[in-house]
C-alpha cells in the first residue's frame, strides 16, 4: 500500500530544486506540478508490487501527451540500511522482474521497444507503455543520484520520441550531460547516445562491467 509521508514530496521538490540539479526536464516537471510521487516499506518487500502497479497504471491511464509533457513518477521506498551501489542495482533488477511477472500476464511489450535488455534499443515496458527508469538512493557514487532514500523515477518514453519529434532532443540531452559533470564534478561514464548502447546500462546508476549480463528477461507468452 502507498502511503504517502506528509514531508515526503516536499524532500523530493527539494532535491530536484537545488540550484544547480541537472536534470532541467524534472525541473519543468516540478515547476509543471507534474511529479507524482508514491511511498512504499522496504525496498525489499515483494508484498507490495501489485500497490506499485496499480500506481504505474493510474499514472499511465491519467496520462496525455500534449497535456502532460514533462512528468514523472517517483517510487520512494523505505530503507533499513544504506545500500551499496552493488546491492541497490541488485534490488533494482529484482523489483523491475517481479513487476513484470505480473504485468505480462495482463499486457503486451510495448512494441515500439525491444525487450533484450542488451538491445540499443530496449526500454523497460509496464502496462503496455515504455519507461526510462532512473534509480536513486543514499549510496550513489553520483550526487545527482544520491536521495535520501531508495527511489525510481518513471518517465514514458513517448516524452523523448515527441522532443526528438520537435528537434529538441539532442539540445536538451546534452545540455544535461553538461550540467550534471558540473554539478557531481566529473563526466557521466554511463551515458550514451540513443540507439548505441541499452539504456538498462544507466537504469541504476552503478558502472557496470564490459559483459555485464543484465538480470531481467522478459517472459515469453
Amino acid at each position: 500500500m502507498s502511503i504517502l509521508k506528509p514531508d515526503l514530496e516536499h524532500k523530493v521538490a527539494a532535491f530536484i530544486d537545488q540550484a544547480e540539479y541537472p536534470c532541467v526536464g524534472a525541473k519543468t516537471a516540478l515547476n509543471k506540478g507534474k511529479i507524482t510521487v508514491k511511498q512504499y516499506d522496504n525496498f525489499r518487500c515483494d508484498m507490495n508490487d501489485t500497490d506499485i502497479l496499480t500506481d504505474i497504471y493510474d499514472f499511465i491511464h491519467r496520462f496525455e501527451l500534449e497535456k502532460d509533457m514533462y512528468s514523472s513518477l517517483v517510487l520512494t521506498f523505505e530503507q533499513p540500511e544504506i545500500l551499496s551501489e552493488v546491492v541497490f542495482d541488485k534490488l533494482l533488477w529484482r523489483k523491475l522482474q517481479q513487476l513484470h511477472d505480473i504485468d505480462t500476464c495482463m499486457h503486451d511489450w510495448d512494441n515500439q521497444v525491444d525487450e533484450n535488455p542488451h538491445s540499443p534499443n530496449f526500454s523497460f515496458s509496464l502496462g503496455g507503455k515504455a519507461f526510462f527508469i532512473i534509480g536513486l538512493h543514499p549510496g550513489a557514487k553520483r550526487k545527482s543520484r544520491r536521495f535520501e532514500r531508495p527511489a525510481l523515477v518513471f518517465n514514458l518514453h513517448e516524452q523523448f520520441e515527441l522532443l526528438r519529434e520537435q528537434g529538441k532532443f539532442e539540445d536538451l540531452r546534452d545540455h544535461i550531460r553538461q550540467q550534471d559533470e558540473a554539478f557531481c564534478g566529473s563526466k557521466n561514464t554511463l551515458l550514451q547516445n540513443h540507439g548505441e548502447q541499452s539504456e538498462a546500462y544507466q537504469y541504476s546508476g552503478k558502472q557496470q562491467p564490459k559483459r555485464w549480463q543484465c538480470p531481467f528477461h522478459a517472459s515469453q507468452n
